[in-house]
């Protein structure tokens, strides 16, 4: 799947958890790979981010949809 993410042709949102189990680098490397994503780190949030930090996680796929 590494060797598949350049093939995503679909803007793309990833968001990761400040304080996610999954590392910030890794999802960073994950970002780089697909082309038009936008890679965004919620602070106080983990893993389940929309669980730990509505109000950011709202806000960020608001300025997603609407770029």
């Amino acid at each position: 799947w590494w060797g598949s993410l350049t093939e995503i042709i679909a803007p793309t949102l990833i968001i990761g958890g400040g304080s996610s189990h999954i590392p910030q680098d890794k999802l960073q490397e994950v970002s780089k790979r697909i082309p038009n994503c936008k890679l965004v780190t919620i602070e106080g949030a983990g893993h389940e981010v929309h669980t730990g930090n509505l109000s950011s996680f709202l806000t960020a796929v608001k300025s997603f949809l609407d770029s």
